[in-house]
Order: C-alpha cells, then sequence, then structure tokens
C-alpha cells in the first residue's frame, strides 16, 4: 500500500511540473508578439505585430506558418507624414532531431509573400515572393526556461541573413511569456516579447 501511496505522490507532482506539462520544447503552438525594428541608416524605425503557428503530425516534422505585421513612416516639411506598412506571410516546414535530453536541432524552409502598402505620391502599392531556410538549437534552460538560437536566410529581392535569440518562460500548463533580439547583415536590430500558447 506504502508503494502505490509513494507512486500516486510521484505521479501527481510529475502531473503539475512545467517540465511535463508545461509549453516548452513542443512543435504544436502559436505565438503572438509585438515587435519594434530600429532601421539601420537612412531607413525609419517600425513598430509591429509577429505571429507564428506550428502543427506537428507527426515526430520530427513540423508546419509552420506566419505573419509579421511592421508600420513605419516619416515625416517631410511641408508634405506630412508618409507611411509604409509592410505585410509578410510565411509558410513552411522543419525538422527537428533531439540530439539528447533538451537539446534539438532544428533545419527548416519555406516561402515568402510580402506586400507593400505606402501613402507616398509616386511610389505604388506592391507584392513580391521569396523563401526562406534556416537551422537552430532548442535548448531546455531550466524546467520553466527555453532558449533558442536561429539563423535564417531569406531571399525576395535580395538575401538576408538573420540572427536570432529566443527566451520562453513557462507561466502556465499551456502559457509562457516570449522575448527575444534578432540581427540582420545590414546591422538592423529587431526587439520582441509577447506569449506563446501551446495546444
Amino acid at each position: 500500500m506504502k508503494k502505490i501511496v509513494a507512486l500516486a505522490a510521484v505521479l501527481l507532482t510529475a502531473s503539475v511540473s512545467p517540465a511535463s506539462a508545461g509549453p516548452l520544447m513542443k512543435y504544436d503552438y502559436f505565438d503572438a508578439a509585438y515587435e519594434w525594428t530600429h532601421v539601420d541608416g537612412d531607413g525609419q524605425d517600425a513598430n509591429g505585430l509577429d505571429s507564428k503557428l506550428s502543427f506537428s503530425p507527426i515526430e520530427n516534422f513540423a508546419l509552420e506558418g506566419g505573419y509579421n505585421f511592421a508600420d513605419s513612416g516619416f515625416n517631410t516639411s511641408g508634405l506630412g507624414k508618409f507611411d509604409i506598412d509592410q505585410h509578410v506571410y510565411r509558410y513552411g516546414g522543419l525538422g527537428y532531431y533531439t540530439w539528447c535530453p533538451g537539446i534539438d536541432l532544428v533545419a527548416r524552409v519555406g516561402g515568402l509573400h510580402v506586400r507593400y502598402d505606402t501613402n507616398i505620391p509616386g511610389i505604388s502599392d506592391g507584392s513580391d515572393n521569396g523563401m526562406y531556410a534556416g537551422v537552430g538549437v532548442r535548448y531546455l534552460f531550466t524546467d520553466e526556461i527555453e532558449t533558442n538560437l536561429d539563423i535564417t536566410w531569406s531571399r525576395v529581392t535580395t538575401g538576408d541573413w538573420n540572427y536570432t535569440g529566443t527566451a520562453f518562460y513557462a507561466l502556465a500548463e499551456n502559457v509562457a511569456l516570449k522575448a527575444g533580439v534578432g540581427i540582420d547583415d545590414e546591422s538592423d536590430v529587431n526587439l520582441f516579447g509577447g506569449v506563446r500558447l501551446a495546444m
């Protein structure tokens, strides 16, 4: 009887542990985050929203998609404010391999559709298509903290490299806070923070 009580206590403890039931190291999730981008050089800083959806129908593979919105603008003397809105849709897949407990290696590839809306005189709205590919590492730092490092190459009109670090902190069984920083090869920096909902 003591063994049964002890086993029940262990199972009950494990069922409420963030490591066993938390939102970390999963591939079925939805992310939503606020994003601020500092554009190096002559560009203008942007504010926006980044979202991502991942679904793993089989082990070691997941489908992923996302939507990113960025709003930037600039003022000109006598002409008022001009706005530039950028909409980026991502769709693709990834493969992952558990190298050892708590460390996953990830490779991804997919397509991009970019649309630009602007009120700048003489410049019309437009859209274009492209692709992306990348590799990454997911590391379960503690039972409540996961860190990700990603390197991604994308091409729409020109090719760009982006380097991103992301941290997740488990708040509840299916909820984690998300925060990170990224930089590309043109020294544009973006900061983001939001939430992950695991499914």
